[in-house]
């Protein structure tokens, strides 16, 4: 099941994962991976169960602008490979058309080894820069939802 994460202990146990995943598996500085936009009045965080365990965490930042943006895409380790990552942002995506009940523009920045995943979902890059966050090779991909 796929639904926003809406109490303390739904996004404690988002914010969780993410320290697994990015902190422990990719390290990550937990100062870079936790930041202010999770606390914003702008930011929509998503949470993909398997019964009561949550296996995959996303987020939707700058619901307010014109372009909004997902991030921080995190699946359990022992749930990869299984189309998890696949139905989380297909998720993401009704959810924004849901909230914002118009057509929008999604842009992302993608782990430079996930680009053949975010292309699958129909995101393109949006141009030929490869930079570094946290040390980790990215791009910049985006889609828009009719």
């Amino acid at each position: 099941m796929i639904k926003i994460l809406d109490t303390k202990d739904e996004l404690d146990l988002g914010f969780a994962l993410r320290i697994e995943v990015f902190v422990r598996e990719q390290n990550v500085p937990v100062e870079l991976e936790l930041d202010d936009k999770d606390h914003s009045m702008n930011t929509v965080h998503i949470g993909y169960f398997n019964g009561d365990k949550l296996i995959g965490v996303a987020r939707l930042t700058d619901m307010d602008k014109d372009v909004i943006h997902i991030g921080r895409v995190a699946i359990d380790r022992e749930y990869r490979g299984r189309g998890i990552g696949h139905e989380l942002i297909i998720g993401c995506e009704n959810i924004a058309k849901q909230i914002l009940k118009k057509e929008i523009i999604i842009e992302l920045s993608a782990q430079i080894q996930a680009e053949k995943f975010y292309e699958s979902l129909g995101y393109n890059r949006v141009n030929d820069k490869i930079y570094l966050d946290a040390g980790i090779k990215h791009v910049d991909m985006r889609k828009v939802i009719n």
